[in-house]
């Protein structure tokens, strides 16, 4: 029965049904080939309580951010930021990219509102000083992965309301990860950067380079401040996540009408934008929630437990083989979709791998992430591809180094616990 319903899911997936109506298709069949002497109405109980969860109420609020964030132009006060600090290195408009997507990464949470937020900005300004636009792309699309892995993390909100461990050591464990993988980005931008000579802007000296800089500081101090309200005030105990969400949407409102660059009428497209965004990705929650109980039901997750590990011995190979599934998932589906289906599959393979709840979580989202670069349904490389008006097919060769580097990461997540849970047992005293 295992085999079935995979291959039965997998290939609705193929046939491009959508992804909500496929689960709760299969779940239908399921309960009909399969009964268990229930009513079918316990499957819209579960979509129900799937979906009931307080924590969950933050995930359209940082859509709403999000939303806001670009509206307001507030990414433009970020890229300038960022290039005052980096510009100056060799390739320093693809650095300066990579460090405003760490910063936008602590506003958004999604690799899609930074590749479609800053993505225009960046690339346009990285083709007026001679780069090439397939690279600007490249930079651009890779760059933004970091979203879904620092925080506010919306794929690791959504795994933490599922699995039931703490959003907030969730999200601190995305902290160093999120960092290393800008680190890597970096190093690898740099080598490529040097061995094609691309240009890099020097900055002045004296007090033109403070004049500068401080002018840049002063456009970007408030838009910094919205990372550090949601980490702070989750790390300190003064606010919840889905809190931390609502502050931030009002501080993301108070910056835009400050800076006048949105006005009252602006706001109800916003909040419509944002909730069928959210009505979107909440439908899948619950059709998952629904396919949940169905396979724990039907005991499907201890049976592949059972058969990976009756055909790989090596703990070390079950992690890589469950590793490639996820990338392998990711390139025919989004992150959010392919992690809401795999979790209930994979996660007693990991529990008895061993693996921490909270490593595991920031692993899968960045495994699944990845797909989020290749086609056939890469959403950000078509983003970056329509901005830069280059071919899919060209950036995919731009992007392997930066691929290669995130793969790193993923590695040191997956083999070294104290990669993603150094900060959160610091501050939570474990």
């Amino acid at each position: 029965m295992t085999a079935l319903v995979l291959f039965v899911l997998f290939f609705l997936f193929m046939i491009g049904m959508p992804i909500a109506f496929t689960i709760i298709a299969v779940t239908m069949v399921m309960s009909l080939l399969f009964p268990l002497e229930l009513p079918l109405v316990v499957i819209p109980q579960n979509m129900s309580s799937g979906v009931e969860g307080f924590t969950l109420l933050a995930v359209p609020l940082f859509i709403l951010t999000a939303k806001i964030m670009n509206a307001g132009k507030i990414t433009e006060r970020v890229f300038d930021f960022a290039k005052a600090t980096v510009g100056n290195i060799r390739g320093g408009l693809a650095h300066v990219n990579i460090l405003a997507s760490l910063i936008f990464a602590g506003m958004s949470g999604a690799a899609i509102a930074d590749a479609a937020g800053l993505g225009e900005i960046e690339i346009k300004a990285m083709k007026e000083e001679g780069y090439e636009s397939v690279f600007s792309a490249a930079i651009t699309a890779g760059s933004s992965i970091i979203g879904p892995i620092f925080p506010p993390s919306i794929p690791i909100l959504l795994y933490g309301s599922l699995v039931g461990v703490s959003i907030g050591e969730l999200f601190l464990a995305g902290i160093v990860p999120g960092c290393m993988m800008a680190l890597l980005l970096f190093v690898t931008a740099y080598v490529i950067a040097v061995r094609r000579h691309y240009p890099y802007t020097p900055f002045p000296g004296g007090w033109e380079y403070v004049k500068g800089f401080g002018k840049a500081l002063a456009r970007g101090i408030f838009p910094l401040f919205t990372p550090i309200i949601i980490l702070g005030s989750i790390m300190f105990g003064i606010a919840t996540p889905t809190e931390a969400a609502v502050l931030a949407v009002l501080y993301s409102l108070v910056l835009g009408f400050c800076y006048k660059t949105i006005r009252f009428k602006d706001i109800p497209s916003l909040f419509l934008e944002a909730g069928l965004d959210s009505a979107l990705v909440l439908f899948i929650v619950a059709a998952v929630s629904a396919f949940s109980w169905m396979i724990t039901a039907k005991e499907i997750p201890q049976t592949l437990t059972t058969l990976i590990f009756g055909a790989i011995e090596s703990p070390a190979l079950v992690t890589l083989t469950i590793i490639g599934i996820l990338i392998v998932l990711g390139l025919f589906m989004n992150p959010t979709p392919g992690l809401l289906l795999c979790v209930p599959l994979f996660l007693p393979v990991a529990q008895k791998l061993g693996f921490n709840l909270v490593q595991f979580g920031v692993m899968i989202v960045l495994a699944l992430a990845i797909g989020l670069l290749t086609p056939p349904v890469g959403l950000v490389l078509y983003i970056v591809a329509n901005v830069a008006q280059v071919e899919v097919g060209d950036i995919i060769k731009e992007l392997i180094p930066f691929i290669i580097a995130l793969l790193i990461v993923v590695l040191l997540i997956a083999f070294m616990p104290g990669f993603t849970l150094y900060i959160p047992n610091l501050l939570y005293g474990k």
